[in-house]
């Protein structure tokens, strides 16, 4: 509404997913950063700063916007207009694989694709920093922004038109992502168009509204890749690094040709699922409500595969034995998909629900597709079956 001495005006919302295309959010967000609540999310922030749009990370594609506070606080913008649960999942899976290649860099290789991007040289982002009134010497900048690239330290925001559901989702998506310590918002730019009556111009009304954020994502280690697993969180100076040598340099290219294919391939009943985020050499984690997920995982030695859930925590072992008040059925449910055999385990430690089956090696081509093929009708069954249960559970 629009009020002044003379006459009241009703301005009316331009209709969700409809008012601006997401090129155009781009580039107002490009040329106005400062729209952005992000004192919300880190209110320490300071002045943010734009990079550039479109910065290319061969192998997972194109930030929509780069932005970096005077601090070297890197900012990873993502614009979608939020028409349906295909949009939500993609999305939320691009910007994660955005942070992921960004945590392979090091500084000089930031530096390189920045200035590619913007056509100049030198230190491009610690003089746009400056350009902020960044108070930070150059050495002091590169070292924080180095560290946090090897952390996996960044600001992740979506931004968009029409959002308005999927946000319980999107944080069971981002607290299954392992290996980075992010933080995470979801803004939505809101709309409105009037007419100037004064001047016989159409006048735009931008408002941003932040509707929901995380806390920094715990990193997380696998001790093992078969049902009895336990996630362990470790600090970030601890994290391990992967050597891409040897062996195990093949055993990941393998793991990565298997993990695409099944990608590719894979089909959720339920359209608002959120895919499997990789979690390490044979296992992605799949999210569910609440604090549990299905690891989906495949090893050689013995050769098998299989889908787990455990739950070693008083809450979550509340959850196990209501689950198992409804075993009957859900064990009836598995069945019928083709996927019997779910085991339900009880130990001092903890409570573990399991399905698996053995695949021993060598692994052709065909032995793989039907692999890929029993792996995804696990997971479809293991979201039908425990999705709408946990939710009602953990509600």
């Amino acid at each position: 509404m629009l009020i002044d001495d003379s006459q009241t005006t009703v301005v009316d919302r331009e209709p969700a997913g409809s008012a601006t295309a997401e090129h155009q959010l781009r580039d107002l967000i490009f040329e106005h950063p400062e729209i952005l609540p992000v004192a919300q999310l880190e209110p320490e922030i300071g002045r943010i700063v734009a990079v550039a749009t479109e910065v290319n990370l061969p192998g997972a594609g194109f930030i929509d916007v780069l932005l970096v506070s005077e601090h070297g606080r890197l900012i990873i913008v993502e614009c979608k207009l939020w028409r349906n649960p295909q949009a939500r999942r993609e999305v939320v899976g691009q910007i994660l694989d955005y942070a992921g290649e960004l945590a392979r860099y090091g500084y000089e290789d930031l530096q390189r694709v920045i200035s590619n991007r913007v056509g100049r040289r030198g230190n491009v982002l610690y003089d746009l920093a400056v350009k902020a009134d960044s108070k930070m010497s150059e050495a002091q900048f590169g070292d924080r922004v180095s560290r946090d690239l090897s952390a996996g330290r960044f600001l992740l925001l979506i931004v968009g038109d029409g959002i308005t559901e999927g946000t319980q989702r999107i944080g069971e998506y981002l607290g299954a992502q392992a290996g980075l310590a992010f933080d995470f918002g979801l803004i939505e730019i809101v709309e409105y168009r009037f007419l100037d009556k004064l001047t016989g111009t159409q006048r735009r009304i931008v408002q941003p509204r932040l509707l929901a954020r995380t806390a920094t994502i715990d990193r997380f280690v696998i001790r093992n890749e078969v049902p009895g697993t336990v996630l362990e969180t470790i600090s970030d100076s601890a994290a391990p690094k992967t050597p891409n040598t040897g062996s195990r340099a093949g055993s990941y290219a393998a793991w990565e040709a298997f993990r695409a294919a099944f990608l590719a391939d894979l089909h959720f009943d339920d359209p608002g699922q959120m895919p499997p985020r990789n979690g390490g050499i044979n296992w992605m984690r799949l999210p569910l409500p609440g604090t549990v997920g299905v690891t989906l995982y495949r090893v050689n030695s013995p050769g098998s595969i299989g889908a787990f859930l455990n739950f070693k925590d008083a809450d979550s072992m509340a959850l196990f034995d209501e689950l198992q008040a409804d075993r009957g059925a859900i064990d009836a449910e598995f069945a019928a998909a083709g996927i019997p055999g779910l085991e339900w385990r009880t130990e001092s430690e903890g409570r573990t629900l399991s399905v698996s089956i053995p695949s021993p090696l060598p692994w052709d081509p065909a032995q793989q597709a039907e692999q890929r093929a029993w792996l995804s009708r696990a997971a479809n069954q293991f979201v039908n079956s425990l999705r709408p249960r946990l939710a009602r559970l953990t509600g």
